[in-house]
């Protein structure tokens, strides 16, 4: 009976088990493209109704059309040789992944009406992800220490 019961537990686990894979591998996927700085390949993984929000500019924005554009240049668009690596924990429930990472690299750019050269910074923060069941991101939040990215640009008032 026991071994019954460990083959019934087992089978129906199993959906969760392919379900949480599939999640990380995109976000994998995902990660990597944003590290090889492929803007084309970072937007194939949105669908059509992706949204994205940003909590540090409380900025909410719909549509593969304006997300891809949009969060691409807000990280990459001043920062060239810019990271982004997963540096902790990841949860997954159901089609969502919560992670832990780190972004990084070299800020050259204005901020405001300041012109920044060549500051280096490191940032920690925390995402979700959310796919859809053809495995497209449908939903990305960022929360991150913005608090630590400016005294890093000698930005702080």
């Amino acid at each position: 009976m026991k071994r019954i019961g460990l083959v019934i537990l087992l089978g129906l686990m199993s959906p969760l088990v392919m379900a949480n894979s599939k999640v990380e591998v995109v976000l994998e996927g995902y990660i990597k493209a944003w590290n090889a700085h492929d803007k084309a390949k970072i937007d194939n993984f949105y669908a059509e109704n992706v949204v994205w929000y940003d909590i540090t500019s409380d900025t909410l924005i719909k549509g593969k059309e304006n997300v891809g554009p949009a969060i691409t240049d807000y990280f990459m668009g001043y920062v060239p040789n810019m990271y982004w690596v997963k540096s902790g924990d990841l949860y997954v429930s159901g089609n969502t992944a919560v992670y832990e990472w780190v972004y990084g690299g070299t800020f050259n750019g204005q901020w405001g009406d300041k012109k920044i050269t060549n500051k280096d910074f490191v940032i920690k923060g925390i995402s979700t992800t959310t796919i859809n069941e053809k495995g497209k991101i449908i939903a990305h939040k960022d929360y991150y220490d913005m608090d630590s990215f400016k005294r890093a640009l000698g930005v702080t008032l």
